[in-house]
């Protein structure tokens, strides 16, 4: 059936040049994506980009054929994003960059934006993984709506009621310093990840190209204080999502290094003032920090590495020929993106990752080992055995440019008594505060743990 299936595939591809027989091969297509599903998927998706790329509807002479042609090539993409696996999107990433490329066709580039708007709608995880890519300043309708259907998938909670600030921005330079400003006070309370700070790159890349000193300043300030909340490059965490829905458990921004890097090191050259160049310096030694901490740290799995391990669990099952060497391909693009994505859930490995035979014998194992080899070498701390814990944990806080604590630990016993000790502004308001709140993430709420903050109302008392 497999090398029935690929046979098909490549020969409709084949066909959707012919003026002709185009428009029907688009539609045989579709009707691949459609009734046959997964099986399909590695014929799909290596043939998309040649289905993208005719959505231009180039070479065809009248325009109703080649508005007819479009949408038919439009209409078998959104039938693959339908069906294809969360994790292809690092195959189909080099087609969304080709299709909204300077040199491609109008049509081309609005088919491509709402093709990623369908993908953003069903897997906001997949998204929110490409986002370091995909984010750019945009100022057509359809592009809005793709930024728009793309920012919500950061998972940042923090930052969701700046976004629309954030797309405005990005779309009308005019309203960036608005936005810088907005930006500037936006509480974060849970860890600041790679999409969070990806959206943002618009408004920070012309705020620290922009001419006033005062906002390059502020966008410094921001950079380093959303740096400092960023987890380790490498880190992963052991919790998995259940689905694709949940918010992204860790997100690596060594990619966005080499963007920031120049920007922020352009600002400390620049700036006349002492004091915001001052603020430059800092924002660029904690980038170059966090850079080469993530440089030292950070494991990525590539594809031929992966598709070793794939050819090495199969063992005697693997096969040979064009065919499995497709599928091989294929699955092992999904093992290697599920892997730097973080995600390690069995029930997900087995949907949407091995699910076809005779990989499926072997995905379990796969995960095991892989998951395995992307957890971070952990500090052993000394044990508190004694009595019984109420809280234990890490979180970050900040508040607006100011970083208040940065991953703090906190172990809370049962009948013991704690003080918080530190100098003025230093957040121990703000903490005790953001627990009565509920606001730390992984806090326990008030139905397990009863929190009360008692605040005096004399001004100017300490």
């Amino acid at each position: 059936m497999a090398a029935e299936l690929k046979a098909e595939v490549e020969g409709l591809v084949a066909k959707i040049s012919d003026k002709a027989a185009g428009q029907s091969a688009l539609e045989g297509l579709a009707s691949i994506a459609k009734d046959k599903g997964r099986p399909a998927e590695p014929f799909l998706v290596a043939a998309f980009p040649k289905i993208l790329e005719d959505t231009r509807g180039q070479g065809l002479a009248d325009t109703f054929a080649m508005n007819a042609t479009s949408e038919s090539a439009e209409e078998v993409s959104e039938a693959i994003m339908e069906m294809v696996s969360p994790f292809a999107v690092d195959l189909l990433l080099p087609s969304f960059l080709s299709g909204l490329a300077v040199k491609a066709k109008p049509t081309q580039k609005e088919a491509t934006l709402q093709i990623i708007s369908a993908l953003a709608a069903k897997s906001q995880r997949a998204v929110g993984y490409l986002l370091v890519n995909l984010v750019a300043p945009v100022v057509k309708v359809a592009a809005l709506e793709c930024m728009t259907a793309i920012c919500s998938c950061t998972g940042n909670k923090d930052l969701e009621p700046f976004l629309p600030a954030v797309v405005d921005a990005a779309s009308s330079i005019d309203k960036t310093h608005a936005c810088v400003e907005k930006l500037a006070g936006c509480i974060f309370v849970q860890n600041v990840e790679a999409p969070a700070l990806a959206v943002t790159m618009p408004v920070l890349t012309r705020g620290l190209n922009d001419k006033n000193e005062e906002v390059k300043r502020t966008c410094c300030q921001i950079v380093d204080n959303m740096c400092k909340l960023v987890e380790d490059p490498a880190e992963a965490r052991e919790q998995s999502p259940r689905s694709y829905r949940e918010e992204p458990k860790s997100w690596k921004v060594l990619p966005l290094m080499p963007k920031l890097d120049p920007l922020v090191k352009s600002a400390t050259q620049k700036i006349s003032d002492p004091e915001a160049r001052g603020v430059a310096e800092k924002a660029y030694k904690t980038l170059q920090k966090a850079a080469g901490e993530g440089a030292e740290s950070l494991q990525q799995v590539k594809l031929e590495d992966a598709k070793k391990q794939v050819s090495s669990a199969l063992g005697s099952d693997a096969g040979s020929g064009d065919v499995f060497e497709a599928e091989l391909t294929h699955v092992a693009a999904l093992a290697a993106c599920a892997a730097n994505m973080r995600v390690f859930d069995e029930g997900l490995w087995k949907s949407d990752v091995g699910y076809l035979a005779p990989f499926d014998s072997v995905t379990e194992a796969l995960r095991a080992k892989m998951e395995i080899a992307a957890k971070p070498k952990e500090e052993v701390e000394e044990e508190d055995t004694e009595g019984v814990d109420l809280y234990k944990g890490a979180f970050s806080l900040a508040y607006g440019t100011l970083t208040l604590l940065r991953d703090a630990k906190m172990h809370l016993k049962r009948n013991r008594f704690y003080g918080l000790l530190g100098p003025n502004q230093c957040g121990k308001t703000t903490l005790m505060r953001a627990i009565a709140n509920e606001q730390l993430e992984g806090f326990p709420k008030r139905d397990e743990l009863k929190s009360v903050f008692v605040e005096h109302e004399s001004l100017g008392v300490d």
